[in-house]
């Protein structure tokens, strides 16, 4: 009996070689075929014989359905509560890497050597099963969050302003505003959308405090300096006074910060309320839109000015303008030239503007300094006839003359700015040394030997009527 039995084991155990051997050799075969074996399965299938290109092909049409199934963005807002977007995840820019589970799945297949395969040729192993994995592309999940929720939760901070009750300067409450964190939420969406699972994800939101708080305008009290201008004009040009006086209105700075004349009064464009009125360009007036909103920012320059405020940037016109003295403009062009005054006073200060009834008044509040006035100065004027310049044309009867463009005249002040202390001048200081070039008067005189059939008329230069009977105010700082 023990023999017989010593024999069947031996022919078992030579069954089990010659078996593991063969399941070595086929799956070797398989191998060199590169060809799944069926204890491999990728997402529960097993595709036992195919090859890599035949399991992607069998695929796609899972990979395109995953990409279809839906997901949830989630935002929850303190004031809103909670908001939801729903979309596709490809549209998130994610889907399933193919390529990542086949080769993985190979990958599995080859790692097992001769031990293993006849373990699991007895039984003693489980199939192997490839999960699903998924690829985002983060630049496009970033642009969908960028241009479909950001801009919905998105809230702009409210400063702080300024404003007078009964005369008296009172500063109105800032809000702070919202927006998402958008690094953070791409961060957020890109994990959910690796978990196949998942069908939504939470993104954060930040509060944005304002730049300008209640407690940041401590020391308005009040009125240190103001300057106005008049003017004549209605209709465009106006209307353009009355809406960037409007925009300046309100406006606080921090001790120490810069205003800005362009970013406060933001693009002169009709989208936002300006129309089209005279303004200079390379020495003519011409019809542009904004026209007017200089006379704003030389108002603002010179009541900073008076109130002792540093220059950082000014320009002047061309050629002096009719509501301001030589030497006092400061011409604006947005995104190209800007008025920006600094803040040094120490304190807060706030404008005051109104552009109504025929003027423009700029007001300056902020901390007064007992006995102490400042005034502007000019020195250095003087001012020279254009040059004359003549052109022969053919187009005009011989001996006629006409004038092209009547030119202007050239200037050149100094502008400075003397404090003073209970009348006593304690400081002078130069502001500005500005050169305003002449501008030719052209002439054109005729040379043809007989009138032609369409005669040519004197072209003159459209200008702002001049405010003779207007005058230009301006005060800084006294004694309240």
């Amino acid at each position: 009996m023990k023999v017989r039995h010593t024999v069947a084991v031996s022919v078992g155990l030579v069954f089990a070689l010659a078996g593991g051997v063969t399941v070595a050799v086929s799956a070797r075969a398989a191998h060199e075929r590169h060809e799944l074996p069926d204890w491999v399965t990728i997402c529960g299938k097993a595709y036992p014989g195919r090859t890599a290109d035949e399991i992607r092909s069998l695929l796609s049409g899972w990979q395109t359905a995953e990409r279809r199934r839906s997901f949830t963005v989630v935002v929850t807002e303190p004031a809103r509560g909670r908001r939801m977007w729903t979309t596709m995840r490809g549209v998130l820019g994610a889907e399933p890497d193919l390529e990542a589970m086949i080769q993985k799945a190979f990958t599995a297949a080859d790692s097992e050597g001769f031990v293993e395969r006849l373990g699991r040729w007895l039984g003693r192993k489980d199939p192997v099963d490839i999960g699903p994995l998924w690829r985002v592309d983060s630049n496009t999940q970033e642009n969908w969050l960028r241009h479909r929720v950001a801009p919905l939760v998105q809230r702009k901070p409210v400063d702080a302003r300024l404003r007078l009750e009964s005369g008296r300067p009172v500063v109105t409450q800032d809000s702070p505003g919202q927006e998402l964190e958008l690094p953070a939420a791409v961060g957020i969406v890109s994990r959910a959308l690796c978990d196949p699972n998942a069908e939504k994800a939470e993104v954060p939101v930040r509060s944005v405090p304002a730049d300008v708080t209640v407690s940041d305008a401590a020391g308005i009290e009040a009125e240190i300096a103001s300057f106005e201008t008049h003017y004549a004009e209605k209709g465009n040009r106006r209307r353009n006074l009355e809406l960037a006086c409007s925009l300046v209105n309100g406006t606080i700075i921090k001790p120490g910060r810069v205003f800005s004349f362009n970013e406060t009064v933001g693009p002169r464009e009709a989208t936002n309320g300006f129309r089209v009125a005279p303004v200079i360009v390379q020495g003519r007036m011409e019809a542009g839109m904004g026209g007017g909103v200089c006379q704003v920012s030389s108002t603002v320059y010179n009541a900073a000015l008076l109130a002792g405020l540093d220059v950082v940037a000014r320009h002047h016109h061309a050629f002096p303008v009719h509501y301001v003295p030589p030497g006092r403009d400061a011409t604006v062009v947005y995104g190209a030239i800007d008025l920006k005054l600094k803040n040094n006073t120490g304190s807060a200060i706030g404008f005051i503007a109104d552009g109504t009834n025929g003027r423009v008044r700029v007001r300056v509040f902020g901390r007064p300094r007992p006995g102490v006035t400042i005034s502007l100065e000019r020195s250095g004027i003087s001012s020279w006839a254009p040059p004359v310049k003549t052109l022969r044309v053919s187009s005009l009867p011989l001996g006629k003359t006409v004038v092209k463009e009547p030119g202007r005249a050239g200037h050149r002040v100094s502008v400075w700015r003397v404090y003073r202390e209970r009348g006593r001048v304690v400081k002078r200081e130069i502001i500005s040394r500005d050169l305003y070039r002449a501008f030719p008067r052209i002439v054109w005189v005729g040379i043809a030997p007989k009138s032609p059939a369409t005669s040519v008329q004197p072209v003159g230069e459209a200008t702002v009527p001049p405010s003779r009977s207007l005058p230009v105010v301006g005060s800084g700082q006294s004694t309240p």
